[in-house]
């Protein structure tokens, strides 16, 4: 599993510590600590899986979500997801599942992306660790 604390950056940079506070068979929630429940800043990360075989295929969410109430009083709820939906065939591979990763990471930061150096937190994903 991932530490009980996740700490990313923002967009300026910041860092944004993530505290696990629920967890279950498929997976966990964590929220972000500046944050509080009645307009959280939640990462849910959850697995699945279906089929058989090689025809079995493996789903992992990372879920991003931030609730905000409005001037009237209505909550109103920002939603990004990554699903990685990975088949167990021998024919994709890590580095596929890799370039794939950071083919996106540097379509949304516009080519800032030159190289990653590590892949140790999109590995545990792929092992199911939430």
């Amino acid at each position: 599993m991932f530490s009980n604390d996740l700490t990313l950056d923002d967009k300026s940079g910041d860092d944004v510590v993530y505290r696990l506070f629920r967890s279950d068979a498929t997976g966990t929630q964590r929220i972000d600590v500046a944050t509080n429940l009645a307009e959280p800043a939640l990462l849910v990360i959850k697995h699945s899986t279906s089929g058989k075989g090689v025809d079995a295929v493996d789903r992992h969410l990372v879920q991003f979500t931030e609730t905000q109430i409005d001037a009237s009083g209505k909550s109103v709820t920002l939603t990004l997801n990554f699903t990685l939906s990975v088949p167990r065939n021998v024919a994709i591979t890590s580095q596929m599942v890799y370039d794939r990763v950071c083919n996106l990471a540097d379509f949304l930061t516009d080519g800032q992306i030159a190289s990653v150096t590590t892949t140790a937190n999109l590995d545990a994903l792929l092992r199911g660790e939430a």
